[in-house]
């Protein structure tokens, strides 16, 4: 190789190697550092049962199914009366015109039980949706009180079946100093009261009572009182 040649593949590499010295430099962000995490954890089920709002609804909605009942009971009452004459009534005029009401009489009760068990369905889950929603911004609300960083929910809840379901721990061990479902439950027991008689239990201050801030946290909640038998299936007796 000649003198020359060698020359410029020095050059070459001395070239190569100020980038390789100089890429590592260029390529440097400013490290980001974080502090150590503040975190809670809540029982959505347990503030759930202890939420006194979510007690009245659900006196509120057995007042409502004994409405949707007694609405039936003159239609059951009729019923049960055709189904005992019509056997006692000799083949005529008469017994066609008691047939065609009793059968009448049954789409009546069958209308009546499928309208009373969509009104009902849809007033639980308004009443669900309107306790999670609120527990759900109770959490919001105490997080940023407490200049919580993370909020977790204890346990997932597994259905198995119509009546049955798991309850699985998501955390498995947390300090009691981390618990905050007690926090919660007061919280909205104390704001639900003053709504109700703002003189016994004040909102705490430096926060309305209509302060809110939409949640996005996702939890199970245990289901509402279940509809009675008599309005889940219409009558299919003849």
């Amino acid at each position: 190789m000649s003198q020359r040649a060698a020359g410029f593949l020095l050059g070459v590499a001395a070239a190569l190697g100020a980038v390789i010295v100089c890429v590592p430099a260029s390529s440097q962000t400013d490290a980001r550092t974080f502090r150590a995490p503040r975190v809670g954890v809540v029982d959505i089920s347990r503030i759930f049962d202890a939420y006194e709002k979510k007690k009245d609804r659900e006196e509120q909605f057995k007042s409502q199914v004994k409405d949707a009942e007694d609405k039936l009971k003159d239609f059951e009452k009729r019923y049960k009366e055709l189904l005992a004459e019509i056997p006692n009534i000799e083949a005529g005029e008469k017994r066609s015109e008691m047939e065609l009401e009793k059968f009448k009489l049954e789409q009546e009760i069958k209308n009546a039980k499928q309208k009373e068990m969509e009104r009902l369905k849809d007033t639980q889950m308004k009443y669900l949706q309107e306790i999670r929603d609120e527990i759900s911004e109770e959490i919001q609300s105490l997080a940023k009180a407490l200049d919580l960083d993370m909020i977790f929910e204890k346990t997932v809840v597994a259905e198995l079946g119509p009546q049955a379901a798991f309850r699985w721990p998501i955390v498995h061990f947390s300090k009691s100093e981390f618990e905050v479902t007690a926090d919660i439950a007061t919280r909205l027991n104390n704001r639900y009261r003053a709504s109700h008689d703002p003189a016994r239990n004040p909102v705490e201050p430096g926060r309305s009572s209509n302060d809110r801030t939409k949640g996005g946290s996702t939890e199970v909640l245990p289901s509402g009182p279940p509809l009675p038998a008599e309005l889940r299936q219409p009558s299919s007796k003849k």
